[in-house]
């Protein structure tokens, strides 16, 4: 790199195109008396024996400038790397009831998905992975309450998507009165189905990774 600026001496001191002469030695360069840079008469600024690569300005030593911001650049990029974010894996879930026969979002539902996003939102998670998953009671036939189950899931989905959760994230099942919650052996009719409203949900699982505030490696697992 060919730099032409000069260093002041004084021999060169009639050479110069300064109209004053005031010395700037603080910043490395000559100054005129009216606060310019005093140059040669090739146009080359003209520095003291105080300059130096670190007090070098874009006017009139560019290629120096570029490089110390290049090299200051970089060395920032390492700090960065050298203090990434530590991530533990968390665990949340919600379930969702929903009426006999029905897969329609009760106000109850929503709060409680409302409450499942807040709590997501209030942290800085990466790696998000959901399922939804659909359920009913055994009333019915196998394939209507199968079918029943996966809208149950899609309503639930389309309720998390909607309220700015990434589809792409989310899976969603629907089996049917698999993994009952409760039984109720011996019972009929409206008792039955009261009985048997546990059943009858949508759970939403989802998986992540949190990030640790403060965090130097990994951390444990935590629910």
């Amino acid at each position: 790199m060919k730099i032409r600026t000069s260093l002041i001496g004084p021999a060169l001191a009639a050479g110069l195109v300064l109209g004053g002469g005031a010395a700037t030695a603080a910043t490395g360069y000559v100054g005129t008396e009216r606060d310019a840079i005093a140059r040669t008469g090739y146009g080359e600024c003209v520095h003291t024996q105080r300059w130096s690569e670190q007090t070098a300005i874009a006017e009139c030593d560019p290629e120096i400038v570029a490089a110390r911001e290049r090299a200051a650049a970089a060395a920032a990029a390492m700090e960065v790397v050298s203090v990434q974010t530590a991530y533990k894996p968390i665990h949340l879930q919600a379930k969702v009831l929903f009426d006999f026969d029905s897969a329609e979002l009760s106000s109850a539902g929503k709060a409680r998905l409302d409450d499942l996003l807040g709590s997501l939102t209030a942290r800085t998670l990466k790696d998000e992975k959901v399922v939804v998953t659909g359920y009913t009671d055994r009333i019915g036939s196998d394939d209507y309450n199968r079918r029943l189950s996966q809208r149950r899931a899609a309503v639930v989905r389309d309720y998390l998507v909607a309220r700015g959760l990434v589809p792409a994230y989310i899976e969603t099942r629907g089996l049917g009165p698999a993994d009952p919650q409760v039984d109720c052996p011996g019972l009929r009719g409206a008792a039955l189905i009261a009985c048997l409203a546990p059943n009858r949900r949508t759970e939403v699982d989802i998986a992540a990774s949190e990030a640790v505030e403060g965090g130097d490696g990994p951390a444990g697992s935590g629910q």
